[in-house]
């Protein structure tokens, strides 16, 4: 079993703080302990910067204490950035990102892989045209009611109208409904695969050798590298860098191993332009020494169900002899059947239900991966750690031998 683990974490497209990250930790560790029968303790943030942030805690049960480091790989700056630009350069630029993703092939190829994903990717396209098409009806209705006497009025005063109603609508609109948000997820992309995001590529470099520092050093047992959704593909190209700068990584110190979760590796994968992406998802699945497993969900629009994100074709099962391993399981196996239904078309929450607390035993559990005193290879096995606790919190020792 695992005494000592340490945890990276890199997140998706989210300008979440470490400070609500361990939050987020803290609460889905009160759920783990009422599930499992185990307890816990997580303390404060102990370090910190632009970089990364880290705190430590422990979970035990009668028979087992494991001590985690969980350093949180930080980006959340760039996001900000981001989001700080205005309406107009924002409208431009994700114009010119849905202009290059439909020329290219991309989207229809996003269509194939995941009909899901690419509602979810024209969403914010479709509410800008909405709500330019109602700007133009309203500014109808009003300059019928004022009854302009020339035609000339009627066209600039319509423009003017529908304009400062468009442009209201979105200042109040956009951020409110995440339109502006996906906007900016989109505009990201695009100039990531153009190689327009030097600060990211240079924050890609120091994450892959905080990593190989940490397996160097071998002060765990286990080097757990967590991606979450457009995450899941910065941790990828990460653990790449960090081979392609050791290659003897595999054969050094602890395990390593990486869980992506809600991932949109393909997002990058599937553009002309991402061959960055492809070739560093090959190279890590090549690696036989390191386990990588991915966790999808029919029920998270906001990912590529039953897509490997290496081959790039459709799966129709479990795809266990592959790698990565890619399992499938089910959302409403994790939470109550009252929390999925109140949930269950709350696209983000059931997103980011891969990170949180379950409010039932399941194959898969976030807290029990990262947490837990199971090996990766067994907390990630088809029946994951449901077989092997006892109801007081006991590790099952004979049935962990099996």
């Amino acid at each position: 079993m695992i005494q000592r683990r340490h945890v990276f974490h890199i997140g998706g497209y989210d300008p979440i703080t470490p400070e609500e990250q361990v939050e987020r930790l803290r609460r889905s560790l009160s759920s783990f302990d009422k599930i499992w029968g185990a307890s816990s303790r997580l303390s404060e943030i102990s370090s910190t910067s632009a970089i990364n942030a880290s705190c430590s805690l422990e979970a035990w049960g009668p028979n087992w204490k494991t001590y985690v480091t969980f350093e949180m790989l930080r980006w959340d700056d760039l996001i900000r950035c981001n989001s700080g630009v205005g309406l107009v350069p924002r409208l431009v630029q994700a114009l010119k990102a849905l202009f290059d993703f439909i020329i290219t092939g991309t989207l229809f190829r996003y269509a194939i892989a995941s009909w899901k994903y690419a509602l979810f990717f024209i969403f914010p396209y479709c509410c800008l045209l909405l709500i330019a098409f109602c700007s133009i009806g309203l500014s109808y209705l009003v300059i019928r009611l004022i009854h302009a006497t020339f035609w000339v009025e009627q066209f600039l005063l319509g423009i003017f109208l529908s304009l400062a109603i468009f442009v209201s609508s979105m200042l109040w609109i956009g951020p409110k409904r995440r339109i502006n948000h996906i906007l900016d997820d989109a505009i990201f992309s695009h100039q990531f695969l153009y190689g327009q995001k030097s600060e990211l590529d240079k924050r890609l470099s120091v994450f892959a050798d905080l990593i190989l520092k940490t397996v160097r050093a071998a002060e765990v047992d286990e080097v757990l590298i967590v991606g979450h959704s457009l995450g899941a593909a910065l941790s990828i190209a990460a653990v790449a860098r960090a081979l392609e700068s050791d290659p003897l990584l595999e054969t050094r110190g602890p395990k390593l191993c990486i869980l992506t979760v809600g991932a949109t590796i393909p997002k990058f994968s599937l553009h002309p332009m991402g061959g960055q992406i492809r070739k560093a998802a090959q190279l890590v699945a090549g690696t036989s020494a390191i386990d990588w497993v991915e966790y999808q969900a029919r029920d998270d629009a906001i990912s590529f169900y039953r897509f490997d994100p290496v081959t790039l074709k459709r799966i129709s099962r479990d795809h266990s002899g592959g790698h990565p391993t890619i399992r499938r399981v089910q959302i409403h196996s994790m939470v109550s059947p009252t929390r999925f239904r109140r949930h269950r078309f709350n696209f983000m929450q059931m997103h980011y239900q891969f990170l949180m607390g379950n409010d039932q035993r399941s194959v898969y559990d976030y807290c029990m991966i990262t947490c837990g005193p199971l090996d990766f290879n067994v907390a990630t096995s088809p029946s994951g750690a449901v077989r092997l606790f006892e109801e007081n919190g006991s590790v099952m020792t004979t049935e962990l031998d099996k």
